[in-house]
């Protein structure tokens, strides 16, 4: 279903003439293997749109792929970051990016979306110039503070461990926050009937929807980032209940972990109450608009309430996931009430509540 929403979409009559079908199906392809569950609500969008969210989308998994390739020596990786910002921000050629990244070995499909930057830029240069401009913004906000956090010092155990939950907010803002002001600048770019009061609400959470979402995948994914040498359980919530991050781990600190990480899944909470309140500015015509910000956020939580108390979240091999029955129910249940306001605030209270 997803490549023939690829397929079927004019790129001709969306983007102009000179723009290639098969750079833009190489995108759609891209976005299918690193984020078939993002590629889903992208699928929902209309042409210009759906372009634009998903090479902003491509360009900031090319900087994330930078943040998290594991061979990188600090020294290779400033390097590479500076040279996909020349490239983002100076117009440098794509190649002096790819070149030195085409040296690093890897195999994942990551690693092959980022040595084929060229396509993606073939794409991303025939949007409109304010829908560059904002994606590029940014991406180059996102890529400075991902190298500003790849400078973090590890500990003993090598890993990398914030220091208090505003060190947490402010890691997710860089790279979610930006994400979210991203998906905003397109939206607004978009939307041509909406009220002063709602665009401003827009602007003023955007950044809350992307925090969000973010902490909610550092709530369920712990053990995942400690194999990667990332800590997200900030030094000083572990050191209120007597411990250190990694205690949180140990079957013996159980009780007191839960109690470590309840802030985060809080404060996660207060942001996903924002989320509601942007996607019910978004005007109830553009549907497609608010169907791709309902069902990350609709799934966002019910994740959380699964998550809390759940001792898999310390658990190496034990996702903290939702159901695939849940998530189609959550889906139609989105489809349902997209358009009627109170109904989308009453569903999303039962939802933390079920």
């Amino acid at each position: 279903m997803m490549n023939a929403a690829a397929t079927t979409l004019d790129i001709e009559a969306t983007l102009g003439p000179e723009t290639d079908e098969e750079d833009w199906q190489f995108c759609w392809d891209r976005l299918l293997e690193v984020s078939r569950t993002f590629s889903r609500p992208i699928a929902m969008l209309p042409g210009q749109l759906r372009v634009a969210t998903t090479v902003g989308y491509l360009l900031c998994r090319i900087a994330d792929t930078v943040e998290d390739h594991p061979t990188l020596s600090m020294e290779r990786r400033d390097r590479l970051y500076q040279a996909f910002l020349d490239v983002m921000e100076r117009n440098a050629a794509p190649e002096t990016f790819t070149e030195p990244f085409s040296e690093i070995p890897g195999d994942s499909p990551e690693h092959h979306l980022a040595e084929e930057l060229p396509r993606v830029l073939h794409v991303f240069d025939r949007l409109p110039a304010s829908m560059q401009e904002t994606c590029r913004r940014w991406v180059v906000e996102m890529t400075r503070g991902m190298q500003l956090y790849s400078h973090r010092p590890t500990d003993d155990s090598d890993l990398v461990v914030l220091e208090n939950l505003s060190d947490l907010e402010r890691y997710c803002y860089f790279v979610a926050g930006t994400v979210g002001h991203l998906l905003t600048g397109l939206f607004l770019d978009h939307i041509d009937d909406i009220s002063a009061a709602d665009r401003n609400t827009m602007n003023d959470v955007a950044e809350s929807f992307g925090l969000g979402l973010q902490l909610v995948n550092i709530v369920k994914d712990q053990t995942d980032d400690l194999e990667r040498g990332w800590c997200f359980i900030p030094q000083t919530l572990a050191e209120h209940h007597g411990l250190q991050p990694t205690d949180v781990y140990k079957p013996e600190h159980r009780d007191k972990a839960h109690d470590v990480v309840q802030p985060i899944i809080d404060r996660a909470h207060d942001h996903l109450d924002d989320a509601l309140e942007y996607t019910l500015a978004i005007p109830a015509s553009e549907q497609s608009l608010r169907l791709f910000c309902l069902l990350p956020l609709w799934m966002a939580v019910r994740t959380l309430v699964h998550a809390e108390g759940n001792d898999q979240m310390f658990i190496a091999d034990e996702p903290v996931k939702i159901s695939r029955s849940e998530v189609e129910s959550l889906i139609a249940d989105a489809v349902e009430h997209v358009g009627d306001d109170e109904a989308l605030r009453r569903r999303y209270q039962e939802l933390w509540e079920g």
